[in-house]
């Protein structure tokens, strides 16, 4: 295989866009590091940033005689002898001025209000159903409390329902799971120390002695099962307080009632946890009230079938493994569940993603002295493509004519778009080093709410971005998308694991957004509140007079599948046959994810008059002579290799895909092919184009015309300017009578 010249293939500029400043520390409060659930996701939420160089802060008001154990990366804030109240008014001290807010899990309204007190804002997080509350929602004053979460979007109603002011959102956390709960030497070791016999079926519980937990009637359920088959119950947990002891007493004397005492295991408290599971064979979970229970989840991500009440976010949990039964039911309803099920003689994992880090942006918001941005643009990166092209000729055109700045979510492979924009005076920066959506997420959030900024932009982002966003940015933020088109729409469909943590899927993401931005008048879009069609604009060139001396066709764009550079390279090969002397420019470079597939098709071109010329961002190609420019493409949105065609006097050989047959008129301004045209089909045009120079030339010049009439970069930005500044101008009036919009975004 011939060996690809470097300059096809893009590569990471780390200097190409500066990087803005540093993420803050995550500042979070729990009232101890005892082994219950909300405990557990604040730790795999800090431990997952602190792996990452996050700087976390973890203020613990009590200290319990069974504890987890805090993960290295994180700095512990303890309560010494001082009064609980005393070392809240220190953490006040301590975290006042800070820009982001606090999340707090489990911590009474009354040390919220101290914290309060001090300027400090926080994020109240609710882990269960109404009867476990520990905070009363519409308590919670907006000035104060931006945003609380809750654990499921059950929970999340009920808050609604008492009368909360605040915007909750729901956060469903799937917890992490150890190799150990899969292991079957584990399983085995486990059983014999427990003295469980190889064919005893174990029901396992897990949760602490409480009366929400009812471990009596788990034990209920035992009793039922055991006049069908051999099973013992282990229960996973240990008393808190006084009245865990009384929960145990009631749990030990109603085994003992019931005569199953020797069918009872209580190995108390555990860490680590997942040997357990692997020793199971089933998991109960019969809570009178529940948010979304962790040991549920975990046991999923073992594998293992769930026996559950149907209460709280239960019901929310999507897995094959679950039966929820209602709350109601009998324990003879649970035992029958349980008496189908075998022991297990293998043992396997669910390995379903995680999102521990989405708990970031639960406190990303940050407050605004005054405004400094209208507008915020989030873009992926500033590559030499067509996407970005738009967004640069875009932010030129409006540069000191409205109030925006551009933040960059990942790497950038070419520095000629990000001098564009220096040089225009244009305010860029990449929100933090990495490419990560949840990095850039926060950083969209945080720099908007920063800033003041009254509208975020979409151009070109990933679609965990976009959803990350929407869910977190606060209510008076308004979101615009600028859509490249079903592209965009299919990536958002396919976030179905996150949208679920959030949630928040695509249809919910399309309700939130205040503006879908086409490029072309797309039937297919979803439905939106707002949707707006603006082609791109361009410059117009000075056409080349001169003919080629033989004919000579341009490509240009990305070398990646969806331009369908095989197809081309196909048509080109039955076209030369044909037309003598034939040539054709590639003008372009591949991503580094499309390295094979640049690979193929520069080894396709050998023995063929067809040049490859790198990445030209300065478009300094059109100053060659050439018969016509051939664009194909998939789920094309406006394609500005067209209409930088069209601005420069060439005819346009084109399939019909998107909106390129709004821009290539067939028999006008040149071929334009079905949109899924054959290398014949495409061939034929070659020839066709090839022989009649004239008509070429009369293509191309009806295409200029198109161009400067519909197309010009001044309609553009009017159109753009017309969405961002009506909105300005429609919120100042809506500040004076909305106190929760002026509060977030002070004119």
């Amino acid at each position: 295989m011939a060996i690809v010249p470097d300059n096809l293939l893009a590569r990471p500029r780390p200097d190409a866009v500066a990087i803005g400043a540093p993420a803050g520390a995550l500042r979070v409060i729990v009232p101890s590091l005892a082994r219950g659930g909300a405990e557990r996701i604040v730790i795999e939420w800090l431990a997952a940033a602190a792996h990452r160089g996050r700087k976390a802060e973890l203020a613990i008001l009590h200290r319990r005689r069974q504890e987890y154990q805090l993960p290295a990366g994180i700095t512990a804030i303890r309560r010494g002898a001082e009064s609980v109240e005393a070392f809240a008014d220190a953490l006040g001290a301590r975290w006042c001025g800070a820009a982001s807010a606090v999340s707090a899990h489990l911590v009474p309204d009354a040390l919220l209000a101290r914290l309060w007190a001090k300027g400090v804002r926080t994020v109240p997080v609710i882990h269960n159903t109404r009867e476990g509350w520990r905070n009363d929602p519409a308590a919670w004053p907006p000035a104060h409390v931006p945003l609380a979460i809750a654990c499921a979007e059950a929970v999340r109603v009920q808050a609604q329902q008492a009368g909360s002011r605040v915007p909750v959102v729901a956060l469903r956390h799937r917890p992490t799971l150890g190799a150990a709960a899969t292991d079957m030497r584990v399983r085995k070791r486990i059983r014999a120390e427990w003295h469980i016999a190889p064919g005893t079926f174990v029901i396992g519980v897990v949760g602490a002695f409480k009366a929400q937990k009812d471990h009596c009637r788990a034990v209920e359920v035992l009793a039922a099962l055991r006049r069908s088959r051999d099973a013992c119950l282990v229960i996973l947990g240990g008393t808190l307080d006084a009245s865990g002891y009384q929960e145990l007493d009631r749990v030990v004397s109603r085994a003992s009632a019931l005569g199953v005492g020797d069918a009872l295991r209580l190995p108390g408290f555990v860490e680590p946890v997942e040997p357990w599971y692997a020793a199971f064979d089933a998991l109960l979970n019969v809570s009178r009230h529940e948010g979304l229970s962790m040991a549920t989840q975990e046991a999923l991500g073992a594998a293992l079938p769930v026996i559950a009440t149907d209460v709280g976010g239960q019901g929310e949990i999507e897995h094959p493994n679950l039966c929820l039964l209602r709350a109601g039911a009998s324990a003879s309803a649970f035992a029958e569940r349980l008496a189908a099920l075998p022991v297990r003689a293998a043992l396997c994992a669910d390995a379903a993603p995680r999102f521990p880090r989405i708990w970031s942006l639960t406190t990303c918001w940050q407050h605004s002295a005054r405004q400094t941005l209208d507008t915020l643009f989030a873009t992926a990166n500033l590559n030499a493509g067509g996407a970005q092209r738009s967004l640069v000729n875009l932010a030129c055109r409006i540069a000191g004519r409205h109030r925006f700045a551009i933040g960059v979510c990942g790497e950038t492979t070419h520095p000629a778009f990000a001098e564009s924009l220096a040089t225009a005076g244009v305010n860029v920066s990449r929100f933090l080093p990495g490419a990560d959506a949840f990095d850039a997420a926060e950083g969209i959030v945080a720099s908007a709410t920063r800033a003041g900024a009254r509208n975020i932009c979409f151009w070109n982002v990933d679609p965990r971005v976009k959803l990350l966003v929407a869910r977190f940015a606060p209510p008076g933020l308004r979101l615009i998308d600028v859509s490249p088109g079903a592209y965009a729409y299919q990536e958002l469909e396919g976030t179905g694991e996150l949208a679920h943590a959030l949630a928040f899927g695509p249809a919910a993401y399309y309700q939130r957004l205040d503006v879908l931005v086409t490029k072309f008048d797309d039937r297919l879009r979803p439905a939106c509140r707002r949707v707006e069609v603006i082609a791109n604009g361009v410059a117009l060139r000075e056409p080349v007079s001169a003919l080629p001396p033989a004919p000579r066709f341009l490509v240009s764009g990305r070398i990646a599948p969806s331009k369908r550079l095989e197809t081309i390279l196909e048509a080109f090969a039955i076209a030369s046959a044909r037309v003598p002397r034939m040539r054709m420019d590639i003008v372009g470079q591949a991503e580094p994810r499309h390295r094979d597939y640049l690979e193929r098709i520069f080894a396709a071109t050998a023995g063929f008059a067809i040049e490859f010329h790198g990445a030209c961002p300065g478009l300094d190609y059109f100053d060659a002579p050439y018969t016509a420019a051939v664009v194909l493409g998939t789920h094309q949105g406006c394609p500005n290799v067209v209409l930088e065609a069209m601005a420069a006097g060439l005819a346009v050989i084109a399939n019909d895909s998107g909106g390129t047959g709004e821009l290539v008129r067939h028999g006008e301004t040149g071929w334009l092919l079905p949109e899924a045209c054959t290398a014949v089909e495409l061939a034929r045009a070659l020839v066709a184009a090839a022989g009649d120079a004239a008509r070429a030339q009369q293509y191309g010049r009806a295409g200029r015309v198109h161009v400067a009439r519909n197309h010009s970069l001044e309609d553009m930005a009017i159109r753009y300017l017309s969405i961002f500044e009506n909105a300005v101008q429609v919120e100042h009036a809506q500040d004076a009578t909305h106190p929760g919009l002026a509060r977030l975004h002070p004119a």
